[in-house]
């Protein structure tokens, strides 16, 4: 009987140690995704700003090229 409790107690224990070494890697494995998702997330944020900047440079020449446009029209009345 003592040699079955204490089988017992060792197989707990055993199990016990295997789902916390589980709930480590689990954590590990979120933090990792996590990271992943806030890299992907600092990508798209630039490439986003980085197209904004390119439509804001093409409104500036247009408006440019449209008051020029203007001037001479006016200028050559």
């Amino acid at each position: 009987m003592r040699k079955r409790f204490g089988i017992l107690f060792v197989a707990a224990f055993v199990s016990m140690l295997g789902a916390v070494a589980c709930g480590g890697v689990q954590e590990q494995v979120q933090e990792q995704v996590n990271q992943e998702v806030q890299g992907v997330q600092e990508q798209a944020e630039e490439a986003v700003q980085g197209e904004r900047t390119q439509i804001e440079e093409r409104i500036q020449e247009g408006q440019t090229q449209a008051e020029e446009a203007l001037e001479e029209a006016i200028g050559g009345q």
